[in-house]
């Protein structure tokens, strides 16, 4: 009797029968999918809103967004951070006398 049927996964090259199969056993590898139209930003939308720029800027990593809703964000995010700073304070203040 010969020894080749113990053999089989001796060999030294790794093939691509078996990459494949190990790809699909770990979920790890690319996807086959293709994503929807609606999954995609259009190229002259802005990262923040999704609409059309008007008044365009572009970061040096290649993100769009418009001016206006940037400011619009950085003021909400300043008046944010203020109110919190408030509620925080108040709260200090409180457990130092109670």
């Amino acid at each position: 009797m010969t020894r080749h049927a113990r053999n089989c996964t001796a060999g030294a090259v790794y093939t691509y029968h078996e990459k494949k199969k190990d790809a699909q056993a770990s979920g790890y590898g690319t996807n086959a999918q293709r994503l929807g139209k609606d999954s995609v930003k259009d190229f002259d939308c802005c990262s923040l809103s999704l609409q059309p720029c008007r008044n365009p800027v572009i970061t040096k990593d290649g993100y769009l967004f418009d001016k206006e809703i940037i400011l619009e964000y950085i003021i909400s995010k300043k008046n944010e951070y203020s109110r919190k700073l408030k509620e925080y304070e108040k709260l200090k203040k409180e457990r130092r006398t109670g």
